[in-house]
């Protein structure tokens, strides 16, 4: 299959206007994220079905067409693995394709493996070896090897015709559905990446968030949210700009002045077991953020992620059994019917309410097929363990 190298936007344009005639295209991207917030990418990979396309995003200033392209919904956009991807589409150009199909979860669906690697699936599918010496590559850098621009060319080569081979399988067994909808789920979720109303929860994925007393809690959601705004200011990791550790150390000293009310630019700048840069370069900022009332909203303690019960974790090795079994009647994955997060969410949330609440992951088809046995367990029946 001939590779063409495309460096100027009207080029790029021109092509993503053919393209718009497609039903499928094949997309990759290549991209560097060791010490920035956002991705920075290095190059985009097309393929149609006749020839593989490298798109040098250094040297085009103009993504109209692509945008364009992206969201024609008769034409769906073939990837694998597509999270990070997708994320980087929709920082980079504000944009995620209407439509996918992500090889990977295909083959989940089909029992292949949960998170098969691309250069795998091509193996077990195509008997074809592809080779993995570029992975680590330096992709921003220029000029390009021809072996970069081959192995970038290889990771959209063969998608158009795995994905004919696993759809006609998840058609067969009529599953197609079940990996539209977990498709469009990755897409709801790359436009969410900015929204910022998200923030505010971030730090119930804190670890050991629970220790904190209702003071510290408030302190650890609202540097949390200052997190996700400095390290997009500042386009650093968010480790970067405070680890989790030390945000745990300083919001327990923290917690101690909020309610004596005696936080100050000294207890902050003394705060044991926190980064002293960190506090040198920030603690005003902190202690204006924290001396705010208005930043400091009544957190509830029960949407944090405690230690199971001996009873809850019962029920939880009850789930993922059901979930086994079922995936295994089904020839699925069974990290993709019944991951231990879901199940946590869905035992955390009956527990908290006394009421089954099947959204987010666990609704839809997983719902359909777990429902019937994970209500007798949820309600305290344990007679599905002899099943």
């Amino acid at each position: 299959m001939p590779i063409e190298y495309i460096s100027d936007s009207a080029t790029l344009n021109l092509l993503c206007r053919q393209w718009q005639k497609e039903s499928f295209l094949a997309i990759d991207t290549e991209f560097e994220r060791t010490n920035t917030f956002y991705a920075r990418v290095g190059l985009l990979q097309i393929a149609d079905r006749n020839s593989c396309h490298i798109i040098d995003p250094l040297l085009i200033d103009d993504w109209s067409g692509l945008s364009e392209l992206l969201g024609n919904p008769q034409c769906t956009l073939v990837m694998h693995s597509c999270s990070e991807d997708l994320n980087l589409l929709q920082t980079f150009l504000g944009c995620v394709p209407a439509s996918i199909f992500d090889t990977q979860l295909a083959a989940a669906f089909l029992g292949i493996g949960f998170s098969i690697s691309y250069q795998a699936l091509v193996e077990n599918l195509l008997g074809i070896e592809v080779a993995k010496d570029e992975t680590r590559s330096d992709w921003i850098k220029r000029p390009l090897s021809e072996k970069q621009i081959l192995y970038a060319a290889t990771d959209v080569r063969y998608l158009l015709q795995i994905r004919d081979l696993l759809n006609r399988q998840l058609q067969q067994r009529g599953i197609t559905d079940w990996l539209r909808a977990e498709c469009d789920q990755q897409l709801r979720s790359a436009q969410k990446i900015e929204d910022e109303s998200l923030w505010e929860s971030f730090y119930v994925g804190i670890s050991n968030a629970w220790r904190l007393d209702a003071e510290g809690l408030q302190a650890l959601q609202v540097l949390c949210y200052w997190r996700e705004q400095k390290a997009r200011e500042r386009n650093k990791p968010r480790s970067w700009i405070v680890k989790d550790g030390d945000l745990m150390n300083l919001c327990n000293v923290i917690a101690i002045h909020l309610r004596n009310e005696t936080l100050s630019l000294d207890v902050i700048f003394n705060a044991e077991g926190v980064d002293r840069r960190f506090l040198s370069r920030n603690g005003s900022e902190i202690l204006t953020l924290l001396s705010a009332e208005s930043n400091l909203q009544e957190v509830d303690p029960e949407l944090l992620n405690k230690p199971l019960s001996a009873p809850l974790r019962k029920k939880l090795k009850l789930c993922q059994q059901i979930a086994n079994e079922k995936a295994d009647e089904l020839e699925i994955s069974p990290e993709l019917l019944g991951r231990k997060k879901y199940l946590l969410e869905l035992i955390r949330s009956f527990d908290r309410s006394g009421e089954i609440q099947w959204g987010g992951e666990l609704s839809g088809w997983r719902r359909k097929i777990l429902e019937p046995e994970l209500t007798v367990i949820m309600n305290g029946t344990n007679s599905v363990t002899s099943q």
